[in-house]
């Protein structure tokens, strides 16, 4: 019976193992113009999206997180109308006059589906010297006696791109990719984090 459990709890550290590896945001591709320099003193936030509710939810976030670093930021949809994308000089007439020097700007471009499929097992326990020492070029291994791991996952690509306002020429860009299971929404917060911590290392913000 313990061995049995101990088989089931190793089945669920690799299992929990393989979907803490999967999860999480990585930016996959970025650039960034090196004859920026300074940090703007107000940021304009937008996010890109075909819903309303997770825009504001990310614009948000990105306005949370920079604040708490010390940075003057304003969330386009408490200035712009309720639409699915503002237009572009509504956008820029906007920036204008609230002073924002920096706008960014964060685009949902994808989502896909995957899947993981792992076979699991489990080298026996030795029963003794001897035991080990005879089957030492072959080892030794059991089956676990449950099924293999298998599981879904989710991915999305965003883009997000730092322009400013003087010159609407971008000033840093980047692809994320954001893996996970279960809910999007939950996965805002990580995502943001990963960008803004990306983007205090640039030093383009606070």
């Amino acid at each position: 019976m313990k061995s049995r459990i101990i088989q089931v709890a190793s089945v669920a550290i690799i299992s929990f193992g393989l979907l803490a590896s999967c999860a999480g945001t990585k930016l996959v591709a970025q650039w960034k113009d090196d004859t920026y320099q300074g940090y703007p003193a107000k940021l304009f936030v937008i996010g890109l999206s075909k819903e309303y509710g997770p825009r504001t939810l990310v614009e948000d976030e990105f306005a949370r997180q920079l604040k708490a670093r010390g940075n003057d930021v304003i969330a386009s949809y408490t200035v712009l109308p309720r639409e699915e994308k503002p237009e572009k000089e509504a956008v820029l007439k906007k920036v204008q006059e609230l002073g924002a020097e920096v706008i960014i700007v964060v685009k949902f471009l994808k989502k896909e589906v995957g899947d993981t499929h792992t076979p699991v097992r489990r080298y026996a326990v030795p029963q003794g010297f001897d035991t080990s020492w005879d089957n030492y070029y072959g080892g030794v291994s059991t089956d676990v006696g449950v099924r293999d791991v298998s599981y879904d996952y989710d991915a999305i690509t965003m883009e997000t791109t730092l322009f400013q306002t003087a010159t609407r020429k971008p000033i840093w860009s980047a692809l994320s990719q954001t893996t996970y299971q279960g809910g999007p929404m939950k996965q805002i917060k990580p995502f943001t984090t990963a960008i803004v911590k990306n983007l205090v290392q640039e030093r383009l913000v606070r």
